[in-house]
């Protein structure tokens, strides 16, 4: 695995980014190609690479019409668009760009098994903060056969971003500067319109939160895939039949998304939190447990209608991680949560949370993330169907 580290010079921009289809051999085989060209005194030609479809595949017109939108869009925000350096995951012909809150963890755990590392460890915590080693240059993904981010409704990422960082206990250090200004104690829960009102003012460019255009430069790097959160399973599925792997390890990455990850993400985020807390003051182990389980009421792991544990939670501590981990994934089992039920509960804690946010922030929010909101073909108005 390679970590490709790529930078081309501010201020440059492609003044003709299209996309040309060619048939091969049989009609219902054609390959997309996408052409860029800059201001080749600066930026040096980077063809690159081209998807094999077949006409028939249910999701070409998908794939499709979101890379075209992203040209079509870049063209036309290039005045307000700059490069910036990018890394990007490699393995074989497969490129990523990761981007936090939007199935990092996931794709990272791809790359670990493709590779065949052993690391049995904290892995959400290896991925989200020890960087892959060896570099080497752009021009080594020139002929590479994917290369793909993926992206996320703003509303939604930031959302997910302030339950993750502000509300779960566990990364006191985030909350501790909001907190600070107050003058409150540590312990003290971080509002969404707190939350959002400090990266607005004085921290946009954290790597959890900063718009996606500009983690991933969709504008200066060929990326020929474009996958969203929004139909994340289906778009994963596509990317692996893409990659032709064994059956076997093609199953087991598709079983772990859609039938454990509700139990995967649940015994690691657990592990993680408590990892931090446990010897933090800050955090009682009775607080630390009911802001675990609104958590996950929030994600849609566990039903609203499902009351906290107290009695289960109270001969336990931070010692007994198992224990605590077997005792949230009991109350997923309580009550089934199908997709739509999930979908629905997700949906209402996020509109409930957004309609505390005051229309200043809307408005400066719509401003910090307009290219997000642009280039991907999401909008900017908030709806129910959002989250």
């Amino acid at each position: 695995m390679r970590l490709v580290s790529k930078y081309i010079a501010s201020g440059t921009i492609f003044v003709s980014l299209c996309f040309i289809v060619v048939v091969v051999v049989s009609r219902t085989k054609i390959t997309q190609c996408l052409l860029t060209d800059g201001p080749r005194k600066i930026v040096k030609r980077v063809e690159p690479p081209c998807i094999s479809y077949n006409t028939t595949e249910p999701y070409f017109a998908t794939i499709w019409k979101r890379n075209s939108l992203l040209r079509q869009k870049c063209i036309l925000a290039k005045d307000r668009l700059t490069s910036h350096k990018v890394q990007l995951f490699h393995w074989k012909n497969l490129f990523f760009c990761k981007v936090p809150k939007c199935g990092s963890t996931f794709w990272m755990q791809v790359f670990e098994a493709l590779q065949k590392v052993k690391s049995a460890g904290n892995m959400r915590l290896f991925h989200h903060i020890s960087p892959l080693n060896t570099t080497s240059n752009w021009n080594h993904a020139n002929g590479s056969k994917i290369i793909f981010h993926v992206t996320r409704n703003p509303y939604s990422r930031l959302y997910s971003a302030y339950i993750d960082k502000f509300y779960r206990p566990g990364f006191l250090e985030y909350s501790k500067a909001i907190n600070d200004d107050y003058k409150r104690l540590c312990n003290h829960t971080v509002t969404f319109q707190e939350f959002l009102d400090y990266i607005l003012r004085r921290n946009t460019k954290d790597f959890h939160w900063q718009p996606i255009t500009d983690v991933c430069d969709p504008c200066f790097v060929p990326y020929n895939v474009i996958i969203k959160q929004e139909t994340f399973n289906t778009d994963v599925r596509f990317i692996l039949d893409k990659l032709l792997l064994p059956e076997q390890l093609k199953q087991n990455f598709i079983r772990n998304l859609e039938t454990k990850h509700t139990e995967n993400d649940i015994k690691e985020v657990t592990g993680e939190m408590i990892a931090f807390s446990k010897n933090n003051p800050c955090v009682p182990f009775q607080t630390f447990c009911e802001k675990m389980w609104k958590s996950f009421q929030i994600q849609g792991y566990i039903s609203d209608f499902v009351l906290f544990p107290v009695h289960e939670f109270k001969n336990l501590n931070y010692d007994n991680e198992s224990a605590v981990i077997n005792t949230f994934l009991k109350g997923t089992k309580k009550i089934a949560m199908n997709g739509v039920r999930k979908r629905q509960q997700k949906q209402k804690y996020f509109t409930k949370a957004f309609s505390t946010i005051s229309r200043t922030t809307l408005r400066d929010l719509k401003n910090a993330y307009k290219n997000d909101f642009d280039l991907y073909g999401y909008s900017s108005e908030l709806s129910s169907g959002i989250y």
